[in-house]
């Protein structure tokens, strides 16, 4: 069986009045007095006990409170910072500059490659030209497809785009 915390501070005020009233007693007759203080006694125990009980309860509530109020600001604060993440993330996806270059230039890039790459963040010739082969072979299996044959020519020929030179990307696919 188990107290709530009313019930407890009610046993602690009902056994300190039992207690003084057998105190009183007590003194007011003094014919019984070895009978009822040590009653007396016993009932101020309880309610001391009793109102300690109700006391730790109510501290331990208080702090579970506290603690609930701690965790649902916490999660509050996460959500705004995630907010204001996402905003900063939109702001700077419309105040950058949308450059791309045409990668199916590159041979062995077709439309699906390009749109993985894109979405990699390698939008140009020259974000091509500086990936490793490692990475670019993660960045393709990661989005679910099989590395194609091509892939290690892939950074050279962007080389030779982003600097321009239409002539020798040609003549090096040519030799592929």
């Amino acid at each position: 069986m188990q107290f709530n915390l009313e019930a407890k501070y009610l046993t602690a005020s009902i056994a300190l009045t039992v207690a003084v009233a057998m105190a009183l007693n007590a003194v007011l007759v003094p014919a019984v007095t070895r009978d009822l203080l040590p009653w007396s006694l016993g009932f101020a125990a309880l309610a001391l006990l009793c109102w300690l009980w109700a006391q730790r309860e109510a501290t331990s509530q208080q702090e579970a409170h506290r603690q609930a109020k701690a965790a649902e600001e916490a999660a509050e604060q996460a959500e705004e910072m995630a907010k204001r993440q996402i905003i900063r993330r939109e702001q700077a996806k419309e105040a950058a500059p949308a450059a791309k270059d045409d990668l199916t230039r590159i041979n062995g890039i077709g439309a699906v490659y390009e749109t993985i790459l894109q979405e990699a963040g390698i939008r140009t010739y020259a974000a091509l030209s500086a990936a490793s082969i490692e990475q670019l072979e993660t960045i393709i299996v990661a989005a679910g497809r099989v590395r194609p044959p091509r892939l290690d020519s892939w950074p050279a020929q962007a080389r030779y785009a982003a600097a321009g030179d239409w002539e020798g990307l040609r003549g090096y696919q040519a030799s592929l």
